[in-house]
């Protein structure tokens, strides 16, 4: 057996391994199925000398095109396809959670490169299965919102792979509810009753025994004043980890459409979690949320008070002040390019939310944020 150099663009945040890497003198570094951390790590190993050990009777290998740099709205698309190739029915069990938390890395790295732009995807990239998007939306806000929380590592990782799995047992079904415009039946209410204890029994089946993960999950539909479910727990009973999933998932499912509705405008869906408050989740627990996800969400269309119509690019300091970039005139004509807007100033200051149905098609997420939201 031969042995080659593996070549940077052969690894990247979260990938798992395919081969057993070796160093120059042929000891072995990494067993196939290791899932990469960082880049850091890449690094590290590329110096060291990685070699994959070949065939010499297989055909010569065809070099490896260098890959573009990921942006952060490649990494939340790539985690979209890694999630549902990895929690289909008949998905890869090997190494589930440690490919899970592969995908946890990769919401991490989007966050790094850009959150804003990480957190817009909820409101402007609607492409691809509804379950598996608000799964990846929900695992975004609670990577945002945990450390406001004081949920640090390691539980937020774990709080985060709960917002991913927190619905295997029924992604197909909400991808059916989606158009179901009559009212659920009585074996569709228990089934969504159930599914929180049947998904934490399939991650259990999938090598899950990270008890915060599956409590998280288990728990997500409970609430502290005991109207939840499945098993009506009460006030301290539920984790901080689960009210921070079920807050995500509750704002991620409020701001979404249907077919048979629009979703609520994102300040319209914050308002009404802060009406749960003392409720649904403890109390405080809701403010903290809506200051780090934003008064104004990233990717929130906005009229402003000269008219124009903006969409927000950035959180600022200041909750109701948000960094905008313009899109479009007072009298309705699309601007060439988008032009940023101190809201800040009396002139361009937020005077409401609007609907993408009320002033047209959503843009492009490159064009408002340029490379950082490059699909590729």
């Amino acid at each position: 057996m031969g042995k080659r150099r593996i070549v940077s663009e052969e690894l990247e945040i979260g990938s798992v391994l395919a081969w057993d890497a070796f160093d120059e003198r042929g000891r072995l570094l990494l067993r196939k199925g290791y899932v990469v951390d960082r880049n850091s790590q890449i690094e590290a190993l590329i110096e060291r000398g990685l070699f994959v050990q070949q065939d010499p009777t297989a055909a010569p290998t065809k070099p490896v095109a260098p890959k573009p740099e990921p942006t952060a709205l490649s990494c939340v698309l790539e985690v979209r396809h890694r999630l549902e190739v990895l929690s289909a029915p008949n998905g890869p069990r090997d190494n589930f959670p440690q490919q899970l938390l592969g995908l946890r890395r990769l919401i991490a790295e989007a966050c790094r490169l850009n959150e804003d732009v990480a957190l817009a995807t909820a409101l402007l990239e609607r492409q691809g299965r509804y379950s598996i998007r608000h799964a990846v939306d929900v695992a975004v806000a609670c990577h945002s919102v945990g450390p406001a929380l004081g949920i640090d590592e390691p539980e937020l990782s774990s709080t985060i792979a709960a917002a991913l799995t927190m619905n295997m047992s029924i992604l197909h079904m909400q991808d059916d509810l989606q158009g179901q415009q009559n009212p659920l039946s009585d074996t569709q209410r228990e089934v969504i009753r159930r599914h929180p204890e049947t998904s934490a029994a399939l991650l259990r089946d999938r090598g899950v025994t990270d008890k915060l993960w599956l409590d998280a999950v288990l728990y997500h539909h409970e609430a502290i004043d005991g109207t939840g479910y499945p098993r009506g727990k009460r006030g301290q009973e539920i984790p901080l980890a689960a009210q921070l999933v079920s807050l995500a998932d509750v704002y991620c499912a409020r701001i979404s459409n249907r077919e048979y509705r629009r979703g609520l405008r994102p300040n319209a869906a914050l308002r009404a979690l802060f009406l749960d408050q003392g409720k649904k989740v403890a109390e405080g627990l809701i403010n903290r949320f809506i200051k780090a996800i934003g008064v104004f969400p990233p990717g929130t269309p906005v009229r402003l008070e000269n008219g124009e119509i903006a969409v927000v690019t950035q959180r600022g300091e200041n909750a109701g002040k948000p960094q905008v970039c313009s899109i479009m005139g007072p009298r309705g004509m699309p601007f060439a390019v988008p032009i940023k807007r101190d809201t800040g100033r009396a002139t361009y200051g937020v005077r409401e939310v609007v609907e993408w149905n009320e002033v047209g098609a959503a843009p492009a997420m490159q064009i408002l944020w340029g490379k950082a939201a490059a699909a590729q």
